[in-house]
């Protein structure tokens, strides 16, 4: 995911929860270059097979290793792999609210929100072969009998939640939204971003008129669902 520098429309990428190069031996920059090719040649054949007709071998020559490279990072095999790309995607959703809602901002709340909705549909759009197989793969590993992946999801929707909860209290403590409680709230804004995203990927199978349908779009009717709730707003003639 591109990280928005604050308060500028140029982009950064930096990556989440990694040691900065400065501080790497050069055994752990090798390590970290491994792995990310994994992921990210994973990441492309899952978008282009799907995630149940995709192979170790294809991946490995995807990313131009030998198949048991693959288990040296990833000894549980495709399923391992699947989920350090949703923690990847996790630490960058992360990522993105540290920075769009910096305490260096010179924005509103409302006007950060809706940076944070834009720059994740942007996102999700540009990837939109791989979400459709990843959301699939979510869902039928929540389900399963296997709890591992089950309380994985909990943990990585729990972080972000915590995460986004944090300026969430500091918009309330300012004044700029009501009083509630901030893990429910950022809660309910990462669920309707969820359902938003759901949605997009029937948007072209199933198209309706009123739909949202490019990121801007998704940001714009999210941010004035959460901030101005759904009622109609008034005609200024029926206010005086």
């Amino acid at each position: 995911m591109q990280i928005p520098a604050q308060d500028s429309p140029d982009r950064l990428a930096p990556p989440a929860r990694l040691v900065p190069p400065a501080r790497q031996t050069r055994r752990e920059r090798e390590i970290q270059y491994k792995r990310q090719e994994i992921l990210l040649a994973a990441q492309e054949v899952f978008a282009e097979k799907g995630y149940q007709q995709a192979t170790l071998e294809e991946i490995a020559h995807r990313a131009e290793f030998g198949k048991g490279t693959l288990y040296n990072y990833f000894p549980s095999g495709k399923q391992e792999i699947l989920l350090a790309i949703f923690e990847s995607l996790y630490d960058q959703l992360c990522e993105l609210i540290s920075v769009t809602f910096s305490e260096r901002s010179t924005i509103g709340f409302p006007d950060q929100l809706r940076s944070f909705f834009e720059h994740t549909f942007s996102f999700f759009f540009e990837k939109l072969d791989l979400f459709v197989i990843l959301i699939r793969e979510a869902h039928r590993m929540g389900v399963g009998d296997d709890p591992s992946p089950q309380a994985f999801f909990v943990q990585q929707r729990n972080r972000t939640v915590e995460a986004l909860a944090v300026p969430i209290q500091k918009a309330i403590n300012r004044g700029e939204i009501f009083t509630t409680s901030a893990s429910f709230l950022a809660h309910l804004i990462l669920v309707n971003v969820n359902g938003c995203q759901m949605k997009a990927c029937h948007i072209f199978s199933d198209p309706e008129a009123h739909s949202p349908k490019s990121s801007k779009e998704m940001a714009d009717f999210l941010t004035g669902l959460i901030c101005n709730g759904i009622a109609k707003p008034q005609s200024p003639l029926l206010d005086a």
